[in-house]
């Protein structure tokens, strides 16, 4: 086990596979718990990261961060291939499961509690278990399975039951959804606070019966992925670790995210410097 700092409190805490993501380019980090950890790191957070994958990933992107990695013979890995008609994705290899007793003691009393996985690797009602931090759940890992040739396919969230507790907000993208936006009446139903990003349309959140629509910023596309996870990670700091009104954190979020396209995989998460240059203006 590769453990960085255990015993450390934390602030944000997220759970998920890192993961390595095959590009026409090469290879690189990825995965909501790469993008969200770097983020919160870089607002100034104490980030604890817990995980699975391969002993031997080059984790110096995230440099700063408390990881706590269940070493697995594999590293949860995709290859993404673009076109005009949108992404096709294969999954060719999934670390091992994550489960609620593999967050270190420490670190349940993080502030804010973010459940990401990326190929179904925990339990969808492992957010229900922290009644004191604010939850945060990335619904994308819910939300794909994929064939016997690792072909990744949109299916239907699970049925979790009954609805989650008010300290919960749900994220989900119209890719996750298929574009598919009927499927949002349904998701309401289940979280008080739900994030639909749309890419270049924007972002709609809902707060219970409280509605918010807003626009992405005009800016030169070079890669999209991750905008939706800098979106939820930011969303919940402002929200709810900061305290900003809902429209002035739906506006800085929307911010980052934007930001965040304007440059390839990691290289986009906005730097300290490019989050407060975004927070003196709003």
């Amino acid at each position: 086990m590769k453990s960085r700092a255990d015993k450390q409190k934390i602030d944000y805490l997220i759970v998920g596979h890192v993961t390595r993501d095959l590009t026409e380019k090469g290879s690189r980090l990825g995965g909501t718990a790469t993008y969200c950890s770097i983020l919160a790191s870089r607002m100034g957070l104490e980030v604890g990261l817990v995980t699975s994958m391969d002993e031997n990933i080059n984790l110096d992107p995230l440099s700063g961060i408390h990881i706590h990695n269940f070493p697995a013979a594999k590293t949860t890995t995709f290859k993404n291939l673009y076109s005009p008609a949108g992404r096709t994705q294969y999954l060719l290899e999934r670390a091992d499961p994550l489960e609620i007793n593999m967050i270190p003691e420490a670190w349940l009393s993080a502030r804010i509690i973010h459940i990401a996985p990326i190929a179904g690797e925990i339990d969808l009602n492992v957010g229900r278990l922290f009644p004191e931090a604010a939850v945060c759940l990335s619904l994308q890992g819910w939300l794909r399975n994929w064939d016997e040739d690792g072909l990744v396919y949109p299916i239907k969230l699970p049925d979790p039951g009954t609805h989650f507790e008010d300290n919960t907000a749900a994220f989900v993208s119209d890719e996750d959804l298929a574009f598919d936006s009927s499927q949002i009446k349904r998701l309401r139903n289940y979280f008080p606070v739900l994030g639909h990003t749309k890419g270049a349309d924007g972002v709609d959140v809902f707060v219970k019966n409280n509605f918010r629509s807003f626009p992405a910023a005009s800016v030169e596309e070079i890669d999209p992925t991750g905008a939706g996870d800098i979106f939820a990670g930011a969303f919940m700091v402002y929200y709810f670790l900061r305290k900003k009104t809902l429209l002035d954190s739906i506006r800085l979020s929307t911010a980052l995210a934007s930001l965040s396209v304007t440059r390839p995989g990691v290289e986009g998460i906005p730097t300290r410097e490019e989050i407060q240059g975004i927070e003196e203006v709003f």
